[in-house]
């Protein structure tokens, strides 16, 4: 039995806790109309996490700092809606939102475009952030994080959150990572690679995507992804393959592969591997296997890249529990 089967089995709601930054969203309706939104990596899996527990399972908050201006207002109002907590996230005087752009090409892959230099998240364990965060974060049975998280911080700040996550593990918590790489957040990919390595050396459960791995740290294989885990130390690997599906692997073993299934119609790739995330931690909290969980959160991909935009609709909270929520209950798996 894993760590994280054992916290499926607390008896009371898994506390959960997302640390990383949302941004305004800016996604195409017309060549010249964009609809407004609010997404960002850890965000979006925070909210189909959400979206796929139910509220006995584990209680959902998002880490970050925001603005005052009436943006970030209207977002932490989204993460609500998402079924997503705002406890331990603050608003910074003066502070503004990131913003991106998204625009898809025929096939529903995505670029973006990015204005953030100035986001309030880039203060995250910074000197202004209190040490009353630092203790609430690692008072959490499950602590999430991925590459962008670390990009958008400094090496200072990097530093404060490894002894936030040593403090998690300490007390008995787990921690989460998904080595998300954006080449423009860093100077190289030896710095990302560095930065990564010191988060992974603490990281039970890992949810890599391999082009991600492989920019990073040369892996050509899931199987040469998951050694390479295994030696830091991860207990829970998923590694995302894009159409090809995903390989899972426990501490010791064999690798496992979970096939995409064909025919999946693509409008829009963004959110995909962040929605299998949230969909693979909300089935393994519910008690699932690995492989169960990997299925589940595989069909809801599949859901997400039919929808343009990062964010399915909301649900009402605890909804996840619904036969037309359920990820598992999705017609095929899809591209993660």
């Amino acid at each position: 039995m894993s760590a994280l089967d054992t916290l499926a089995g607390g008896g009371r709601p898994a506390r959960v806790a997302l640390i990383g930054e949302c941004m305004i969203e800016l996604s195409p309706v017309a060549p010249e109309l964009m609809a407004v939104g609010y997404a960002g990596d850890v965000f979006n899996t925070a909210a189909y996490l959400a979206r796929c527990a139910a509220p006995e399972t584990a209680d959902v908050q998002f880490v970050t700092l925001i603005g005052d201006d009436p943006y970030s207002a209207r977002m932490r109002e989204a993460w609500a809606e998402h079924g997503v907590g705002s406890a331990h996230s603050r608003a910074v005087p003066g502070g503004r939102a990131g913003l991106y752009l998204i625009r898809t090409d025929e096939h529903g892959e995505r670029t973006f475009t990015y204005y953030r230099s100035q986001s309030a998240a880039r203060g995250l364990f910074g000197p202004g952030q209190p040490a009353e965060t630092d203790e609430a974060v690692a008072a959490h049975d499950l602590v999430y994080l991925s590459g962008i998280t670390l990009s958008i911080i400094g090496p200072a700040a990097r530093d404060r959150l490894l002894d936030v996550l040593d403090e998690t593990r300490r007390r008995g918590g787990l921690v989460a990572f998904d080595g998300n790489y954006r080449p423009a957040g860093w100077p190289s990919p030896d710095a990302a690679a560095a930065a990564m390595a010191a988060v992974l050396a603490r990281t039970d459960i890992a949810l890599p995507t391999l082009t991600d791995d492989r920019a990073v740290f040369g892996d050509a294989t899931a199987a040469e992804a998951v050694a390479r885990l295994r030696a830091a130390g991860v207990s829970e690997i998923a590694v995302k393959l894009g159409e090809r599906g995903c390989v899972i692997a426990g501490a010791e073993g064999a690798e496992e592969a979970v096939p995409a299934a064909p025919g999946v119609e693509v409008v829009d790739t963004t959110a995909a591997g962040d929605a299998f995330n949230g969909g693979y931690l909300a089935a393994r909290l519910a008690g699932r296997g690995r492989r169960a969980s990997a299925e589940a959160a595989t069909a809801l991909a599949a859901r997400v890249i039919g929808h343009r935009g990062a964010l399915l609709p909301p649900v009402p909270r605890g909804a996840g529990n619904r036969a037309e929520n359920r990820p598992g209950d999705a017609s095929a798996p899809a591209r993660t």
